[in-house]
């Protein structure tokens, strides 16, 4: 099938717009002509590409053609960037669709983004989720590369380890005081407020598992904000997992107490990304990996798999 690149454009601006509306504006054109577009690409593939609502989403079919259509964005950068090297002329950026956690975009991952800007000419659309559901923007075609706790290669795409980050169990002094009298008691923690980030997180159960063999969800508050949650747990206002390159200054000045010392739990991440053609993905894979070496810490998984 010959597709119509630019109405793959179309489709691709609904979808990342949430709207025809949205999508009109940013192509600078009118809503009807952004209509006209998909109705005519949907009778050309025979099928809906996009489940018309608020926001609009993508079919399984529309996203694996808004995929292909970033995969040929990317590979027309490569080559109008060769061709404007031998011309002597700059060349224009190009924009990937990328999925991270709140916690490594926060800490590490901004020298990534400004290396592949300065060095790769990349520009990024970030897209926020849980390190264990990141790989579903992957799978859907919704991002190109994503940072993942998956260590399992997914179909058609290409993996490198980063290493890992450690995770502690913190809470201010009078929060323990008020809370935990006896110290951190499995008993007590049931009862004490918990933090989470979202309902996708599972960070202060798996630590509960770890210290006491038992899971139960704590009462909570879900902040969905890296810096909310950080400083609702510095405001007394419960106990809450940090990371170890946040909470470090913290429990150095005595600020926070880290519940039950050196008991923390150790997340892998990974680097996976779609196994085509372009060498500007393969290049980015390389940089977010040289990196990582650096700014995360050391991880058993840390080999490269294809």
């Amino acid at each position: 099938m010959n597709f119509d690149y630019d109405s793959l454009a179309v489709l691709s601006a609904v979808v990342r717009e949430g709207s025809f509306d949205g999508a009109a504006k940013a192509l600078e054109v009118t809503q009807s002509a952004v209509s006209q577009r998909i109705r005519q690409l949907e009778d050309r593939v025979g099928t809906m590409l996009v489940v018309r609502g608020r926001p609009c989403v993508a079919t399984e079919t529309g996203q694996q053609l808004c995929q292909h259509f970033d995969e040929v964005r990317l590979l027309q950068h490569e080559l109008s960037g060769r061709i404007a090297q031998e011309s002597g002329q700059p060349s224009m950026a190009a924009t990937v669709r990328i999925a991270v956690n709140a916690d490594s975009l926060a800490t590490w991952f901004p020298v990534i983004l400004k290396r592949a800007s300065e060095e790769l000419n990349l520009r990024f659309e970030v897209i926020l989720d849980d390190q264990d559901h990141t790989e579903q923007a992957l799978k859907s075609g919704d991002a190109l590369a994503v940072v993942t706790a998956n260590a399992r290669p997914i179909a058609g795409c290409r993996r490198v380890s980063l290493g890992a980050m450690d995770y502690l169990a913190v809470a201010t002094p009078a929060f323990i005081r008020k809370h935990l009298p006896d110290g951190p008691k499995l008993n007590d923690l049931k009862h004490a407020t918990c933090l989470f980030f979202d309902r996708k997180d599972t960070l202060p159960e798996q630590w509960l598992d770890l210290c006491f063999g038992q899971s139960e969800r704590p009462p909570s508050h879900l902040v969905p904000s890296y810096e909310g949650y950080n400083e609702c747990i510095l405001s007394n206002i419960g106990w809450g997992m940090m990371p170890l390159e946040t909470a470090g200054p913290y429990l150095e000045t005595g600020k926070l107490i880290e519940l039950v010392p050196g008991r923390r739990i150790r997340i892998s991440l990974h680097w996976q990304s779609a196994a085509q053609t372009s060498e500007i993905l393969r290049m980015l894979a390389e940089l977010v990996e040289a990196e990582a070496k650096d700014l995360l810490l050391p991880d058993v998984y840390r080999d490269n798999q294809t």
